[in-house]
């Protein structure tokens, strides 16, 4: 055992002393910094009889809590986290992982569903933002002086697709297809090949992936072939629910046809030597013919 001299012994329970303050002092200081707080968000939506109605709650340093979304006029939820807890199928909640936005929505919005709306946060504090929903006739007539907010709504309906238009046989072929709502995220996007619907395979050979960004209104949807072949060559399409589509040719090319491969032989015949390609014991011979062919000389 190692006896500290008096005046070490005195700086060591000082710094233990200051340690064990700090440490002290730092949960209140963490939970209050770390704490659920709501970003700024739009607290009035406006919707048409019939369209779909998208309701934001954005929070950030959520953490394990959750957020629930309930009519200010009830007592029981709407939705909890992903999960909805009502028997009207209107009500839907959209979240992308890693995204500080909880939308609420409301399908086929109709009159009845009117009013203030409230977004909670699962904590002993009371947090919580209240957001106004006015519901139009259908007609689309706006009534003079009503402020119509829809938000986010000004993006077109839109759908990108991308991927190469070349691939070499046995290589995976990948396409992209990014398809944009113009008031929410279209609920799916189906792929076809010279228009036969595409599906993801049981073997994992064709995979089909999907990913909703709520924060853009657009859902994201990959294909993947694993190994292509020459059939597999083709016009691609994807498609939006809301029925936009975007096309792209797709060439196979198999190793006859490659560049490079062409390059190579085209070389050999111009008179290179190329011995690297060559396997080690028809090197060992040839260098063991040359020595020969040398010696004799």
């Amino acid at each position: 055992m190692v006896v500290l001299p008096v005046s070490d012994t005195f700086l060591a329970s000082t710094a233990l002393g200051l340690v064990l303050m700090i440490l002290s002092a730092l949960p209140s200081e963490a939970v209050r910094y770390m704490r659920p707080m709501f970003n700024d968000m739009e607290s009035n939506v406006t919707a048409y009889v019939g369209d779909s109605a998208v309701l934001e709650c954005s929070v950030r340093n959520l953490g394990t809590k959750s957020v629930i979304w309930k009519r200010k006029s009830e007592k029981h939820a709407l939705t909890i986290g992903d999960f909805v807890f009502t028997s009207d199928n209107s009500y839907s909640v959209e979240h992308a992982d890693r995204s500080q936005i909880w939308a609420l929505v409301i399908k086929n919005v109709q009159k009845e569903h009117a009013g203030e709306y409230e977004c909670q946060i699962s904590t002993k504090e009371d947090l919580n933002k209240t957001v106004s929903l006015t519901v139009l006739a259908a007609s689309r007539q706006t009534p003079v002086g009503t402020k119509i907010v829809q938000v986010k709504n000004n993006r077109k309906l839109a759908v990108q697709l991308g991927g190469g238009g070349f691939v070499e046989k046995g290589n995976p072929i990948t396409l992209s297809c990014n398809a944009t709502g113009k008031l929410m995220t279209p609920d799916d996007i189906d792929w076809f090949k010279d228009g036969i619907k595409i599906k993801s395979s049981a073997r994992n050979t064709i995979h089909i992936t999907k990913h909703r960004m709520p924060e853009t209104r657009t859902l994201v949807s990959k294909l993947r072939i694993k190994h292509s072949n020459m059939s597999d060559a083709g016009t691609y399409i994807c498609r939006s629910t809301d029925l936009k589509v975007k096309g792209i040719y797709v060439s196979v090319l198999s190793s006859e046809t490659n560049p490079m491969k062409r390059e190579d032989k085209t070389s050999d015949i111009s008179g290179q030597c190329r011995l690297h390609n060559l396997p080690i014991h028809v090197l060992l011979a040839f260098f063991s013919l040359v020595y020969l062919l040398a010696s004799v000389h």
